[in-house]
């Protein structure tokens, strides 16, 4: 039907799909424009799903001068395994860490300043985990 003289559809299943063909393109490497460098290990990535989902990255996209090459990002101080479980939340919206992995994930999502990953996660598994060590 066309109410008002416009063309009317919408697609329940096409930000789903989108998404999924994002993070398939990120597993092979197609059209990446981010290497993130994290203590010697390479994570490629899509700079505008990062920036949407990291202000601290966006800044640094936002004042990169070549904003039309691969970005590089180096890390040092963050533990590889965990800044890949906040990849794969940005490409699917699912957090997924074992929980010998969950304060390093907690750091990452501070220094990255991901809010959502670090309110969920403190609320759901860090607050029971330092309680039970400071008994």
């Amino acid at each position: 039907m066309i109410p008002n003289g416009y063309l009317m559809f919408e697609d329940e299943n096409f930000i789903e799909s989108s998404v999924a063909k994002l993070n398939a393109l990120r597993k092979s490497g197609q059209f990446c424009d981010v290497r993130l460098q994290v203590c010697g290990h390479e994570m490629l990535a899509h700079r505008a799903v990062l920036a949407c989902c990291s202000p601290y990255l966006f800044e640094i996209f936002n004042s990169d001068s070549d904003s039309h090459g691969v970005s590089h990002v180096k890390f040092d101080d963050l533990n590889p395994e965990a800044v890949e479980v906040l990849l794969n939340y940005a490409y699917t919206a699912q957090l997924k860490a074992d929980k010998e992995l969950v304060k390093d994930v907690y750091s990452a999502a501070k220094k990255l300043k991901m809010e959502r990953v670090k309110q969920v996660q403190l609320s759901a598994f860090l607050r029971p985990v330092l309680l039970s060590e400071s008994r």
